[in-house]
């Protein structure tokens, strides 16, 4: 049978469109790597979701820490201004233990006695002399005694000298407020009575203030009764 060309290309035509067995299995090695790689993908798109999900746990956790720890700090800032209230008060309190509105001091007026009968309605004497002038004399029931009375004292002004306060204080005559010619004075007390002897008080009596007005009408009898002795 003679040689014909045009079939030896058909058969190697055939021959070579068919797959050979390194084609078939680079053909499996490549659908393997792929289902590999989706399989892969996948695994790692899982992943990434769980990470996400334990991600936004964390940030709910985290916020709720620093909600929590905003309002310790909050807390704290409170209870700090707490406290510097409370040194600040206890030390007002310290500082003011011996503070007090009112006060109240000793003053002096002359006090007249029971008129006598031997003078007029004035209290004078009338007279004649021994050259028959008429003549008119005091009477010695007018010339009177020295008296002490309380007077109540307002604090007008306050200051605080190196963690001691000073207070000064103005009489006053009723509830009207100061007496106007005393708005022009204000005195700072020398002492504040404490229980002690009057005997032994050894300030001026107009340096010494009373807290009640009790203890000073006491003294105020005492410094009389020496008054009308002397």
């Amino acid at each position: 049978m003679p040689y014909e060309p045009n079939e030896i290309h058909d058969y190697d035509h055939d021959f070579y469109d068919e797959p050979s067995e390194f084609e078939q299995k680079l053909e499996e090695l490549k659908g393997f790597l792929m289902d590999s790689v989706k399989k892969e993908h996948q695994e790692n798109v899982r992943q990434l979701i769980k990470q996400n999900k334990e991600l936004q746990e964390v940030q709910r956790n985290l916020e709720d820490v620093k909600r929590e720890y905003n309002q310790k700090v909050v807390e704290l800032d409170m209870r700090k201004r707490d406290l510097v209230y409370e040194v600040r008060k206890e030390r007002l309190a310290e500082l003011m233990s011996d503070f007090r509105v009112e006060l109240f001091r000793a003053s002096s007026t002359r006090e007249l006695g029971e008129k006598c009968n031997k003078c007029n309605e004035n209290r004078y004497i009338n007279f004649k002399s021994p050259q028959g002038n008429d003549v008119t004399e005091r009477c010695n029931c007018a010339v009177g005694r020295t008296v002490y009375k309380p007077t109540a004292h307002v604090c007008s002004s306050f200051e605080n000298r190196s963690g001691k306060l000073i207070a000064w204080y103005k009489e006053h005559k009723d509830a009207d407020g100061m007496r106007l010619e005393e708005l022009s004075y204000s005195d700072a007390p020398r002492l504040i009575y404490n229980g002690e002897k009057f005997e032994d008080i050894k300030e001026r009596y107009h340096n010494v203030y009373f807290k009640t007005e009790e203890e000073c009408q006491a003294y105020c009898d005492w410094l009389t009764e020496r008054e009308d002795k002397a």
